[in-house]
């Protein structure tokens, strides 16, 4: 059960990062879906609801990406999964990424800017928007990519006001493997085709998404890149290269499966999503695809 102290509905972005940094145990609070699970005390909640962050903005000045969808923190996940704009800048894979996440009470109470912040490792959201290269708006942090606010490690002390999605046209494809409907993913992938060249990304090893092809993009500050790149038609030997670097990641057990049984899988998602985004079946034909076909084993007990 969540416990606090003193609860404050900020005015302002920037009134709730003068109190995150001058009370000491404070806390933003977002929807409150995974807060409420915790039971260590916050002196105090600092609440965005008036702060004007529950939109979904498409701009055509962004200084990075050009067109673009600026999406206030607050967003749902529901507003997020529904709204046509995404479906457009995302070619449907926001819809299929958050659509198993727990059920529609749920999503239409958590938001996107709790889901990006709490960097979890089992989050559909963060492994989309690593994919997609989008950047982050920060109060008193700036502007930052994706990338760079999952490899840090250091608790995140600014304030998200928006998440910038680029806005060209795209080729995605999420992919993942759960128990069930609704379950956390005991793995999953996710690739994006645009313009600026291919991004792939794997999540739930249960660690943070990180990149496995495609080079880092955004603003503010720069992740290492990620090899090997992809041509804009992949060749073969390219998509092999990509799921080589699925394999190499590194992956660990949990309730849910063990990292054995994510490595051996986490190639396979990496080639579906990549083939998907290109709209063909298969690069190597239906005979290689058909064996690569993942079956829930011993390793996923």
């Amino acid at each position: 059960m969540l416990r606090f102290g003193t609860y404050v509905r900020a005015k302002s972005p920037q009134e709730a990062y003068e109190l995150l940094c001058s009370k000491r145990g404070s806390r933003i609070v977002g929807g409150g879906g995974w807060m409420r699970l915790s039971t260590r005390p916050v002196g105090t909640v600092i609440d965005l609801t008036d702060c004007g962050l529950d939109a979904i903005d498409e701009v055509s000045d962004d200084p990075v990406f050009g067109r673009a969808l600026r999406i206030g923190a607050y967003v749902t996940l529901g507003t997020f999964e529904r709204d046509g704009r995404v479906a457009d800048a995302t070619d449907g894979a926001a819809s299929c990424a958050v659509r198993d996440i727990v059920g529609v009470q749920f999503r239409n109470l958590v938001t996107v800017g709790g889901s990006v912040c709490g960097r979890f490792g089992f989050s559909d959201v963060c492994l989309l928007l690593l994919a997609l290269g989008a950047d982050l708006e920060f109060v008193g942090g700036g502007r930052i990519s994706i990338e760079a606010f999952l490899l840090d490690t250091a608790p995140c002390r600014d304030v998200l006001t928006h998440v910038i999605v680029p806005a060209c046209p795209v080729r995605a494809s999420y992919q993942a493997v759960r128990r069930q409907a609704t379950d956390f993913p005991l793995i999953n992938a996710c690739a994006a085709r645009t313009e600026r060249g291919w991004r792939v990304a794997v999540g739930a090893r249960p660690g943070r998404p990180r990149l496995v092809a495609g080079a880092s993009a955004g603003g503010g500050i720069e992740a290492k890149p990620a090899t090997p790149s992809i041509s804009f038609d992949p060749t073969p030997e390219e998509v092999a290269a990509a799921c080589s670097a699925a394999e190499g990641l590194v992956y660990s057990n949990n309730m849910l499966a063990s990292g054995a049984y994510r490595r051996e899988v986490a190639p396979v998602l990496v080639r579906r999503a990549i083939e998907a985004a290109c709209g063909a079946a298969s690069l190597q034909g239906a005979a290689a695809a058909a064996a690569d076909r993942p079956e829930m084993g011993e390793g996923a007990r």
